[in-house]
């Protein structure tokens, strides 16, 4: 498991408005808590934060170099709030871990290789689950589960159950369908008997000389 440093500040100044103006100058509010320990604000610069998630993702122990302490606090993401319409970070939550310790963590599930119901068969891959719950020490958490989908066939799919997992457990149900391939979709038209009807009529051409005779008749 990666390992990153990040250095952030004691914040001082809380509420919306001075959560406003750190945004405003390139600075991400946050805090840290955990193990029992005092909760405490704190104020990260934006784009060591997105390079550092960038880089490693949001599974990996953070170090957290706080002000001048020479003791750098070991944490994991455990949330990161972004603005609904920008979609810029808002406000990022850091829980403090010990390595002994298990922690709980959302990891992403990743498809690999072309099912054969698809290359051959003219299926589709439905791709249900993409991320499980898993429990784990903070050195063995995966940066994501990849499952190799190249063999399945139609109707074949892959559960939690059949996902290996050697140092780590997974949360979520085993009987939980991850991926699965389907036939396609084949759409029927129908067609009702009185339109059918209206539709020969309307393509019967019209007789234009017989029916001037008929008339006239």
């Amino acid at each position: 498991m990666a390992e990153a440093t990040l250095h952030v500040k004691p914040r001082e100044e809380t509420g919306k408005q001075a959560a406003k103006r750190m945004r405003n100058s390139g600075m991400v509010p946050g805090v840290v808590y955990g193990l029992g320990e005092k909760s405490a604000t704190l104020t990260m610069n934006s784009r060591e934060l997105l390079d550092m998630l960038h880089k490693y993702g949001r599974n990996v122990v953070v170090n957290l170099a706080i002000g001048k302490k020479k003791d750098k606090v070991k944490t994991f993401i455990y949330d990161i709030q972004h603005d609904p319409i920008s979609g810029i970070i808002n406000h990022v939550d850091f829980k403090r871990i010990s390595l002994k310790e298990k922690i709980h963590v959302t990891v992403p599930v990743h498809l690999e290789g072309i099912a054969e119901g698809v290359k051959n068969e003219g299926g589709i891959v439905e791709h249900i689950m993409h991320t499980v719950e898993v429990v784990c020490l903070p050195s063995s958490i995966p940066e994501n589960i990849l499952i190799d989908i190249s063999e399945l066939h139609i109707h074949d799919s892959i559960h939690i159950s059949d996902i290996e997992a050697e140092d780590f457990e997974i949360l979520s149900e085993p009987e939980r369908t991850v991926v699965h391939v389907v036939a396609p979709k084949v759409i029927v038209a129908e067609v009702v008997e009185g339109e059918e009807e209206e539709k020969e009529e309307a393509e019967e051409p019209e007789v234009i000389g017989k029916k001037e005779s008929e008339e006239e008749e």
